[in-house]
């Protein structure tokens, strides 16, 4: 009796090391594909008239003129991976160049639920990009 609770607590150890050693990217799933909930032009006002612009068709991503797909080479070769509900766009061990976290939401904008790209940009800084251009910054951070 002895040697099967041992037996099973060595089991469960082992289990437990298996399971915390790697948890969130067991879950993770790689593509080169964009989900069709992101795709569009996205805005974000930066003051002055001006606008931060992210474009995400089915196979490129476009941040401010610069192109990422998955033809291209090195750091714009485009890599989409979705970790829970969020998508990272480039966030790999040989990747030097993270574009970020994303997912999509609804948010009040003029009395009205629009729909938003909410991109995660460390620390709690969220920006928010609707799909009209607006002369308002809706982004915000949760640590201030």
């Amino acid at each position: 009796m002895k040697k099967l609770r041992l037996l099973v607590l060595a089991a469960l150890v082992v289990l437990g090391m298996s399971l915390a050693t790697n948890p969130v990217e067991a879950q993770a799933s790689s593509s080169t594909t964009t989900p069709k909930k992101l795709r569009g032009t996205w805005y974000e006002y930066k003051g002055d008239k001006k606008f931060n612009i992210i474009k995400i068709t089915a196979h490129s991503f476009t941040n401010n003129g610069k192109t990422y797909s998955p033809s291209k080479k090195g750091y714009q070769k485009l890599q989409v991976s979705k970790w829970g509900t969020w998508y990272s766009f480039n966030k790999t061990k040989s990747a030097s160049k993270d574009l970020g976290q994303y997912k999509t939401k609804k948010k009040l904008i003029d009395n009205t639920y629009k729909n938003v790209l909410v991109k995660y940009k460390g620390v709690g800084s969220y920006h928010i990009f609707p799909t009209n251009k607006y002369y308002h910054n809706f982004s915000y951070s949760v640590l201030d």
